[in-house]
């Protein structure tokens, strides 16, 4: 009966050991994803902010006042693009240091085969008007746009 205590003791520490390695694995992983959901926030706002950038310049090309504007919303993407270099510095940091515990970020692979699915079934939902090429999400009679037969 001794033997059975001291595997029992053997197997609670491998277990313990997994269950530390595992939760070590979840919060790198964790962290990294907080670190790249802000960085796909602020390019957002980088993409936001060309956008206007190009709305100030189409709208006011003589004047003073879209030049200044221009350069503002210029200074702010310069800021956001800091920011995200500081980010991937920081998940470069944290996958330094999941190496360092042995829980290093396992690389996920795209299932070639689930992607084409997923372009077939989208592909089987829009609906194109053979004259005009107007893009419909459901079958028309007729093009709204041109009014082209669509049956």
């Amino acid at each position: 009966m001794g033997g059975g205590k001291g595997t029992f003791q053997k197997w609670r520490k491998k277990v313990n050991k997994k269950v530390t390695t595992l939760s070590s694995k979840t919060s790198f992983a964790v962290d990294r994803s907080k670190l790249r959901k802000q960085i796909n926030g602020i390019e957002e706002e980088i993409r936001v902010l060309k956008q206007q950038i190009g709305e100030i310049v189409n709208l006011n090309r003589n004047s003073l006042f879209s030049v200044s504007m221009v350069n503002y919303q210029l200074a702010q993407i310069e800021a956001k693009e800091n920011t995200i270099a500081q980010l991937e510095r920081d998940i470069e940091e944290l996958n330094e240091l999941s190496k360092l515990a042995g829980v290093e970020e396992e690389e996920i692979k795209p299932d070639l085969k689930a992607k084409q699915t997923i372009d077939d079934i989208t592909a089987s939902y829009i609906y194109n008007c053979a004259n005009c090429n107007e893009v419909y999400d459901e079958p028309k009679k007729f093009c709204e746009e041109c009014g082209f037969n669509m049956d």
